[in-house]
């Protein structure tokens, strides 16, 4: 019991310490083979896929990994190459894949580069593998660790190469750690005045301790004050170390708690608030309420990164992008030919964007492109253009649509989308065909010179 405490008590100096110091100590960059994303979560019999990927080598040849999880959760569907070995197919790899090997809930994996040059070699970083799973039809709240183990990398001498491993994880539901509400826009909120939000945690499972990173603006917002809230201990039933770090002038919070001398089946599960914060405002504008690098504990200490949810704050007037215009040019083609869209777009609002905006295009609803806009001044607009080939298109009508990405904090998104109607696609014009003539053309010598030959015999 001692051991358990001291262990959290412990955790909590240690990830205080690390949240209020920003130094950071620069090393030799270390190959390591990682799950990419690091944690994963689906629904009950829906799939999702890892990457297995390498990080700063240097002269790979081949490799080898297994891979475990709790096969009463997952279930692998399939195992593909990644591109990092082969360098997307311009070399020959040799790569065996071993399903519930040497068990079920296992994967043995090993690749090398066959009959290439030393020159094939793979440095850099990249993926290795893709696996996809599939989640049990009757999963329930549940997590496992996606466990790399038995790993190893070699040059084309056979020496091998140092790394660090780094797991995923699995867990269903995944928890989200967000700002209560996610924005707030009000125009009243001028200096002097205040308003609060909540850090709210959902969908939690056996938490023990848990800790956050939160930024904002520090000239537009101050906090006056913050609280503890009572998800860890609810009616007071258990006592909790809770630690808050804050920074004014930077506009930054770090925030942790654990549970203390609770016996070890204590843990909260389910929804509830972390801390209670009071902001008042400085001056007008914009700024996001900021969560990173939110982590959930449980008693045994597996540490778990949870979703996190921003808030954003406007006390103005914002940024109100508008697609006014899309045109072609020309109008009608014939199939094949290429044609250039116009996307004229405009910002309808008080200040400036404060963000770029993508504008995707698509014909017919299919994906054609996106553009970017950097950012545009009020009242200010600006022409996009794109030019595309009609290859493999049919004649007829086909509509143009440009739709704008929502700014934050946007209140108007119906101007976002504008259709055109229509590009008119005609068939190709027909032609003789080369291949024709050219034919005709050797026929004819051919005919003309047997002629002259059957002449001079008869002669």
């Amino acid at each position: 019991m001692l051991k358990r405490d001291s262990f959290f008590l412990l955790f909590l100096i240690v990830v205080s310490i690390l949240g209020s110091s920003n130094a950071r100590v620069e090393g030799q960059v270390e190959t390591k083979i990682y799950v990419d994303p690091p944690i994963r979560t689906t629904n009950p019999n829906e799939t999702f896929t890892i990457a297995v990927k390498i990080g700063n080598v240097e002269d790979l040849w081949d490799y080898e990994f297994r891979l475990q999880w709790d096969p009463t959760l997952l279930d692998v569907t399939s195992i593909d190459e990644g591109p990092f070995l082969n360098a997307e197919g311009t070399y020959s790899t040799f790569f065996v894949k071993k399903e519930d090997f040497p068990s079920v809930g296992n994967l043995y994996v090993v690749c090398t580069l066959f009959n290439e040059p030393v020159s094939a070699a793979a440095s850099g970083s990249g993926t290795l593998v893709i696996v996809e799973f599939r989640a049990s039809a009757s999963l329930e709240p549940s997590n496992c660790t996606l466990n790399l183990y038995g790993t190893l990398f070699a040059r084309m001498n056979l020496q091998e190469i140092p790394h660090t491993v780094e797991d995923g994880y699995f867990k269903y539901p995944l928890s989200e750690v967000g700002v209560n509400p996610s924005s707030i826009i009000d125009t009243d909120l001028i200096r002097g005045r205040s308003f609060n939000v909540s850090i709210s945690i959902t969908m939690a499972m056996e938490v023990y301790a848990w800790r956050f990173n939160m930024s904002w603006d520090p000239t537009l917002l101050n906090v006056t004050d913050l609280y503890e809230g009572p998800f860890l201990n609810p009616e007071g039933m258990y006592n909790t170390l809770f630690t808050a770090k804050l920074r004014q002038e930077e506009g930054y919070l770090y925030a942790n708690c654990t549970l203390s001398g609770a016996p070890p089946e204590a843990s909260v599960s389910g929804n509830g608030t972390l801390i209670t914060l009071t902001y008042m405002v400085k001056t007008k504008g914009a700024t996001v309420l900021d969560i990173s690098e939110a982590t959930v504990l449980d008693y045994e200490g597996v540490e778990v990164s949870a979703l996190t949810e921003d808030c954003y704050f406007n006390n103005i007037s914002g940024g109100e992008v508008a697609v006014i215009s899309v045109s072609v040019s020309p109008s009608e083609v014939r199939a094949g030919d290429s044609v250039v869209v116009f996307i004229i777009a405009k910002n309808e609002g008080d200040t400036n964007f404060g963000q770029s905006v993508d504008v995707t295009i698509y014909y017919n609803e299919n994906f054609l492109g996106t553009l970017g806009i950097s950012d545009l001044n009020p009242s200010a607009e600006t022409t996009l253009s794109f030019s595309w080939s009609t290859n493999n298109l049919g004649e007829g009508n086909y509509t143009i649509e440009a739709v704008a990405s929502e700014l934050l904090g946007e209140t108007n998104t119906t101007n976002n989308r504008y259709v055109y109607e229509y590009l008119v696609i005609i068939p190709p014009e027909q032609s003789f065909p080369s291949t024709l003539v050219v034919a005709i053309v050797v026929v004819a010598i051919l005919v003309v010179f047997a002629g002259v030959v059957l002449i001079k015999k008869r002669g």
